[in-house]
């Protein structure tokens, strides 16, 4: 669903989710857009009331959100030195930027990256004062996540960022992804209209199990740069720069530790003739629930002088990694069972391991007379 005001309207208004790329998602949108923060602090507001209790800087919680306002970052951390990537690993947020060579500024108090073009103190504003955020020679910022204070890779159930004069709509969005790094959608922020130090906001909440393990933010058409920085399209430039503030998002939560794969096992018999386990062997059919390599034997455990004392590997058969069903066939060296006895058993063993290296293990006793 999506919420949305736009020109300081505080209704809160309820649509079908439109331009939304995603099959299975499905999200609160909430957005908002305006000439002032007045605009936009309805929906902003309301969006952190839908996360829950803010948590500030305290320890990992099992639930409400987590806020940054840039305002906290020490002098020495502000434009024009560059903010390091894990500053804010203590409310669980990363920062990185694809960009070969770009990296993150935060303006200095009430300048909004004067420094870097004069025009931009009338261009941007913030939205808590004083200060604003922007990668540096890029647009794109990737927000990953983290339990607060640790290095335990974490996801969130909502995510949220106030832009300072995003005019062009189009310009700048949100892309968020899960654990497996599958896109759970691609969401367009409100332009706020051609015009100076606007506000947009755009909030989106997962209340049908989906997690985002990270945010990849497109924050306009052109990047701000450290040197001969271009001015925004509003003061005479070619493109729409965009300059963001207060990011919002749920209390991160540690990644669960995905399951092993599962296989369906078929072909194993219970009882078996010593010549046709001899002749045909043992012909299985698996069935994993996803690309997983296979290794299968049969173990002798019969406590016998004349085959072992312990178990035996009688034979043994691997598979590459690969889906779907597949056939492995186990038949046993002659020679080591040519003296056994009338009747004894064998285990059958296969393990399946997936790409990440989850084994699961399946076992069966085979009965085996001549």
């Amino acid at each position: 669903m999506r919420r949305f005001c736009c020109g300081g309207f505080a209704a809160a208004m309820l649509l079908a989710l439109g331009p939304v790329s995603t099959a299975s998602a499905a999200p609160v949108v909430t957005q908002a857009s305006g000439p002032n923060a007045a605009a936009i602090t309805p929906m902003v507001n309301q969006f952190g009331n839908d996360l829950g209790t803010l948590n500030g800087t305290g320890p990992p919680a099992p639930s409400g959100r987590r806020q940054i306002v840039w305002d906290g970052v020490p002098a020495d951390r502000q434009s024009p030195a560059f903010m390091p990537e894990n500053q804010f690993r203590n409310v669980g947020a990363l920062f990185s930027t694809p960009t070969l060579g770009a990296a993150f500024q935060v303006s200095g108090a009430a300048n909004d990256f004067a420094n870097l073009n004069a025009t931009y103190a009338t261009a941007f504003d913030a939205f808590s004062l004083p200060r604003v955020f922007a990668p540096i020679g890029s647009t794109t910022t990737d927000t990953t996540f983290v339990v607060p204070a640790s290095t335990t890779e974490a996801q969130t159930n909502g995510f949220g960022v106030v832009f300072s004069d995003v005019d062009v709509a189009g310009s700048t969005s949100i892309q968020l992804f899960d654990a497996a790094d599958n896109s759970l959608g691609t969401f367009q922020v409100p332009a706020a209209g051609n015009s100076n130090a606007t506000f947009s906001f755009l909030g989106v909440i997962f209340n049908a199990g989906e997690r985002v393990a990270r945010a990849q933010i497109t924050s306009g058409a052109a990047p701000l740069l450290s040197a001969a920085s271009p001015a925004d399209i509003t003061q005479g430039g070619s493109a729409d720069l965009v300059v963001m503030d207060n990011f919002i998002y749920g209390e991160p939560q540690a990644i669960p530790a995905p399951p092993p794969p599962q296989v369906t096992l078929r072909g194993a018999p219970r009882t078996i003739r010593l010549r046709a386990l001899l002749r045909r062997g043992i012909r299985l059919r698996l069935t994993p629930n996803q690309p997983v390599s296979f290794r299968g034997s049969l173990l002798a455990s019969v406590r016998s002088v004349r085959i072992a004392r312990n178990e035996l590997t009688l034979t043994s058969r691997s598979l590459r990694q690969a889906g779907g069903t597949r056939t492995l066939r186990l038949r046993p060296n002659r020679r080591l069972l040519r003296n056994a006895p009338n009747r004894f058993r064998i285990r059958l063993v296969v393990q399946a391991t997936d790409a990440v290296g989850l084994t699961t293990t399946l076992r069966r006793t085979i009965r085996v007379r001549r």
